[in-house]
């Protein structure tokens, strides 16, 4: 890990040339989101999800902003209790962003870490990817305010899960907007090749998130009200897990609100 955060670092300085220090902006920017939802259908491990995260933009320098991103994703269920936490996946993210015109690179240092919540757990789980995204604004052709974001990465270090590459792409599109709020569609797939285990018997996946909604914005924040249909690979946290499943539920956000967990 730490030879992969030398190198992110290294690239970042490379990029930046001397300047004097009216160039430099200390902590250019901030956000923070909460979100709540429920699945459909339920069982006694995934009833409700949870995120409560935040980031910052560290230093910028003319148009280079490194930031910095943590996320914690709470599943919660009903085996023990009504509301019984089972896992919390922990996301921490470093890079640079660098305006390109109406663009934006992005080179980024990418953790994960997966723990069972009071529950036996017989070894670590996370990997690390180091890895670059692009985003742009949707073809002025479609006349759709929104965004296109591509990414793809490598598994510097990983345990248990065996991911090697990854490639994720994001279309997000605002449908209809009005003085009251926008009605948007945001789409998400993540393709990752990995080595089967006799713990997780199953080779490369392909996870697809679909969510349309409501955003009701009130500056400095925004409200979503959202529905999502979810495949998603890998869903416990030791043991191969395949889901397709609908998720109901609100997110709000401080410095604009974005889906948590995705490029």
């Amino acid at each position: 890990m730490n030879r992969s955060v030398r190198a992110a670092s290294l690239a970042l300085l490379v990029t930046a040339a001397p300047a004097g220090a009216g160039d430099f902006t200390l902590l250019p920017e901030a956000s923070l989101h909460l979100e709540a939802g429920r699945y459909a259908p339920v069982d006694q491990d995934f009833t409700w999800s949870t995120w409560l995260g935040g980031g910052a933009g560290v230093v910028r320098y003319r148009k280079l902003t490194a930031y910095l991103l943590a996320d914690v994703e709470t599943l919660l269920g009903s085996e023990h209790r009504a509301f019984d936490p089972n896992q919390a996946n922990y996301h921490v993210e470093v890079g640079g962003r660098q305006q390109l015109g109406r663009a934006e690179a992005q080179l980024f240092f990418h953790h994960v870490s997966r723990h069972t919540e009071d529950r036996r757990k017989t070894q670590a789980v996370a990997w690390n990817v180091l890895g670059v995204r692009l985003a742009a604004p949707l073809p002025r052709a479609l006349r759709l305010p929104g965004r296109i974001v591509l990414g793809a990465g490598h598994t510097t270090q990983q345990s248990l899960v065996g991911y090697r590459f990854e490639l994720t792409g994001q279309l997000a599109a605002d449908l209809l907007r009005r003085s009251w709020g926008d009605v948007y569609l945001d789409a998400k797939l993540r393709g990752v090749t990995a080595e089967a285990s006799p713990a997780l018997p199953r080779g490369g996946f392909t996870d697809v998130t679909a969510e349309a909604g409501l955003r009701f914005r009130r500056p400095p924040g925004e409200l979503q009200l959202f529905a999502a249909y979810q495949h998603r690979n890998d869903v416990f946290v030791e043991r191969a897990g395949v889901w397709d499943r609908a998720l109901f539920g609100v997110r709000i956000g401080l410095a604009p609100a974005t889906p948590p967990g995705g490029p």
